[in-house]
């Protein structure tokens, strides 16, 4: 049985289609970037690690969550604080933290940024605790 012309070309297309989707889905595939990551804000990262978050997938969760606070995020600096804080009490597990990334966590939950936050990390010296201090907050995992 003898196809005709238009069935052969339907089938060349087809094929050269077949062929330009393959290598775009290794080309996304080997650069480790989709298109849907670009478009990515920061709300919907702050959605999807909330979502991890109730999944109860803690060590992946804090991952994202401190992810999204290290760039300013005061919502997902709350939640990160707290589970650094809260970490054994909570969620039976610790989440290191040092002291520094939790105080500028701290500046993001107030929306404190530039040269406010740098002043307010910049330490006074040695035996700069005052009477009038507040309180030293201890730190689970911290190093």
């Amino acid at each position: 049985m003898q196809r005709s012309a238009a069935a052969r070309w339907i089938d060349g297309i087809s094929q050269v289609l077949a062929g330009a989707t393959a290598v775009v889905a290794a080309c996304i595939a080997l650069t480790g970037t989709g298109f849907a990551q670009h478009a990515e804000s920061p709300g919907a990262r702050l959605r999807a690690a909330m979502e991890t978050y109730q999944a109860r997938a803690w060590p992946e969760a804090y991952a994202q969550l401190s992810a999204l606070a290290d760039a300013g995020d005061p919502a997902a600096a709350r939640v990160a604080a707290m589970m650094a804080r809260q970490g054994p009490l909570l969620f039976g597990q610790r989440f290191d933290v040092s002291p520094e990334r939790l105080a500028r966590w701290d500046l993001a939950m107030r929306n404190v940024t530039g040269a406010a936050a740098s002043a307010m990390l910049t330490s006074r010296g040695n035996g700069a605790r005052t009477a009038d201090s507040p309180r030293a907050v201890l730190v689970a995992g911290a190093r």
